[in-house]
């Protein structure tokens, strides 16, 4: 037998695929990670939830937000870099409130029924 293997080529093979794999991954990776969703920080206390809810909007970078005539009430948040979907849903569960997200809008945030 002579020293090399037979699968010696092989496993070369799969560690040059394996590597190609990472290669062709690594720029939608770094992509994701700079492009990662936007923040909500806020300190209020007693604020009109409105209120709240339209910061959030305009720190979302949303650009509709349609809120029932229902909804109403005081909030205390505060909020250091949460992610926007955490940050919603935090605050409609806190408020008992249900809402629709649709392509760059949070549509109809209403009053849980």
């Amino acid at each position: 037998m002579s020293g090399s293997s037979p699968h010696r080529g092989l496993f070369a093979t799969n560690v040059k695929f394996v590597l190609l794999g990472f290669l062709a991954l690594a720029p939608a990776a770094l992509a994701a990670e700079t492009q990662k969703e936007p923040a909500v920080n806020l300190d209020v206390k007693d604020e009109d939830i409105r209120v709240v809810l339209k910061s959030m909007k305009e720190q979302c970078g949303i650009r509709n937000l349609l809120i029932d005539k229902e909804v109403g009430g005081e909030a205390m948040f505060y909020f250091r870099d949460v992610p926007c979907t955490q940050a919603f849903d935090i605050v409609a569960r806190t408020m008992g409130l249900a809402y629709d997200i649709e392509p760059n809008s949070v549509v109809n945030v209403q009053t849980r029924r």
